[in-house]
């Protein structure tokens, strides 16, 4: 039911139709997921929306949001989406996406070419996991809302640096060449 509320409320606001960076100072964070928004737990729901602009296969924000819901949600989407929920995502739209809870085998396996999301802890027990787009570009590592407040992207030497290591809760990856 909430979904519903909030899947109206967001289509109000517009789709970006471009890579969203500092989800708590772009605009869409006035969108909803849950009883909150997005600028506070709508990092999983933007991730997902950029992972699919690098796929070329654009999607609504406001339709990411309202099926991640129903698919990922913590209760009452409290704490964002649950990272290894996200999958599920992919899997009703058939995109052939690999997880990896290990951060040292995700950075071996995320090629050039590869794109995907990765999502850490940011604080304690009840902090809101964090979720961000990973593309790498000829070599390049791009990280695309790395945090809630930078309006940029950020670019790393490789995948290696995109992340703490201790925070890693699980990465998503796909070979973007061959997917497409």
């Amino acid at each position: 039911m909430l979904e519903k509320s909030n899947h109206k409320h967001n289509k109000t606001l517009g789709d970006p139709h471009a890579l969203i960076n500092g989800q708590a100072v772009h605009r869409c964070g006035r969108m909803r997921f849950g009883l909150r928004p997005f600028s506070a737990v709508g990092s999983a729901v933007i991730a997902v929306y950029n992972l699919m602009l690098l796929l070329n296969r654009p999607a609504v924000l406001a339709d990411i949001a309202r099926e991640l819901y129903i698919r990922a949600r913590s209760p009452l989407g409290l704490l964002g989406a649950r990272p290894l929920r996200v999958f599920r995502y992919f899997s009703a739209h058939y995109i052939p996406v690999n997880l990896d809870r290990d951060f040292s085998s995700f950075c071996e396996k995320f090629g050039e070419g590869y794109c995907g999301i990765i999502i850490c802890k940011t604080g304690g027990v009840f902090s809101i996991p964090h979720a961000a787009a990973i593309e790498n570009d000829g070599g390049r590592i791009y990280i695309y809302n790395r945090f809630p407040t930078a309006a940029k992207r950020y670019e790393f030497s490789s995948a290696e640096f995109a992340a703490n290591k201790k925070n890693f809760i699980v990465g998503y990856y796909i070979n973007a060449a061959e997917y497409n």
